[in-house]
Parts: C-alpha cells; sequence; structure tokens
C-alpha cells in the first residue's frame, strides 16, 4: 500500500500542497516544540549540513500558511488536519527527511548528503547487490 506523500491544505480560499520538507518539518512539530536553533542542532548531531537560510524560509511559510504557531521562540504544528495525518515516521526518520530535502533545483528537492540516503528512510529492503 502506497503512503501518502502529500497533503493539501487551505489558506482561505487557496490551497496548498504540504510535500517534502514543509511536510516533514510539519509533522516533527506536531509531537515537540522545536526553535530554529534547536533543529539545527539536530541536523548537525545527524551529521547533516543544516541550511539555516533554507529552513527558517520554510519554517516563515509554515506560519504563514498557519501550519505552525511560534510561542516563546518555539515552533508548534497547530494545524488540524495535520493532528489527524497518519504518519507513523520515527523522529529520527523525519529529521533526516528534514536534512535530505533542504535543497532545492527548480523547485524539486535533491539530495544534498554525502553517499546515499540513510537506511532509517528507505521504504524498500536491501537491493541485492
Amino acid at each position: 500500500m502506497k503512503k501518502n506523500q502529500s497533503l493539501w491544505i487551505w489558506k482561505g480560499l487557496v490551497p496548498h500542497c504540504l510535500r517534502g520538507q514543509e511536510l516533514a518539518l510539519a509533522l516533527l512539530l506536531r509531537e515537540k516544540p522545536l526553535t530554529a536553533a534547536q533543529l539545527c542542532a539536530a541536523l548537525t548531531d545527524k551529521g547533516m549540513k543544516a541550511d539555516r537560510k533554507s529552513l527558517s524560509k520554510t519554517l516563515a511559510a509554515l506560519e504563514r500558511l498557519e501550519v505552525v504557531s511560534v510561542e516563546n521562540g518555539a515552533y508548534l504544528c497547530t494545524n488540524k488536519k495535520l493532528a489527524e495525518y497518519p504518519a507513523d515516521y520515527t523522529e529520527d526518520q523525519l529529521l533526516d527527511l528534514v536534512g535530505m530535502t533542504q535543497n532545492t533545483l527548480h523547485g524539486q528537492s535533491f539530495f544534498s548528503g554525502t553517499g546515499t540516503p540513510p537506511m532509517s528512510v528507505s521504504s524498500r529492503g536491501s537491493s541485492g547487490v
């Protein structure tokens, strides 16, 4: 069974599709409020280069869409539709997804790490090689 990889939300009459880094960030902030500095530190602890500018832009966009709110500098997902979104990702998997999708080229996310993506994100077993 294929998992949903995006989620449509509405801000007034305007629809917006959450996917990639936006969706992973929103799901991560659903459980635990984090500041931008804490998110960057968590990515750095996992061995990924944290792009503060990209992360700040994504968080600001999520705040404008009323997906997250800021309280005392910490971001928390407050969207009702995301609260009901069925996602069985761990915090480590969501951090991996945020780290891997923080760079885009012509609107398409691409992996910016070294080598291959982390195994915690892989949806398939070994390739047999």
